[in-house]
Parts: C-alpha cells; structure tokens; sequence
C-alpha cells in the first residue's frame, strides 16, 4: 500500500524513526493504525501493546546482564515494589 502523506505527516513520521522510538515508516504507521482502530473498537492484548515502551526497551536493553544478575541485583532491594508503588500513590492523593 501507497499512502500520500502531507508534508507535516512525512515530517512527524520521520522525526518518531529519528528519536529511535519506531524503526521504520512501517512500524509507525501500523501503531498508528492499530492506535486509531483500538479507539474504534473493542481493544484486543495486542492493541494495549505499548510499542513505544517496546521500542525504549529494545534501545535501552543490555543482552550482556544474564537474567540470575538482575535477580541477584534486585533481591538486595529491600521491601516490595508493590508496597512502594502503594505508597507513592498514597502520597499523591494525601
């Protein structure tokens, strides 16, 4: 599929692939379209993948750091996270 898009469209397409956040005019499109048809209908799981988050991850992501050392890692972490996250949230309503 062909699609002309407005100066400003190609723009904005472009500057998502630049920032490192999609890693091509497809990838873009299709969260676009499946952003817009999520609005429309019903969401499926696969309509809540967050493909921005996704792509962060892909940048972001060491492969060198082994799944024991980030649990070895984070058991060094005292309390919970759910316990933190209750209490981050306490804190803003308070």
């Amino acid at each position: 599929m062909n699609l002309p898009l407005t100066s400003d469209l190609k723009r904005w397409v472009e500057e998502k692939i630049e920032n490192g956040q999609y890693p091509s005019e497809e990838a873009v499109m299709l969260a676009a379209l499946k952003a817009m048809k999520g609005r429309e209908t019903n969401p499926t799981l696969e309509d809540l993948i967050d493909l921005e988050f996704e792509a962060y991850c892909a940048r972001e992501g060491d492969d060198s750091v082994s799944l024991e050392e980030v649990l070895a890692a984070t058991s060094k972490i005292p309390g919970s996270m759910a316990d933190a996250i209750i209490e981050d949230e306490r804190a803003e309503r308070f």
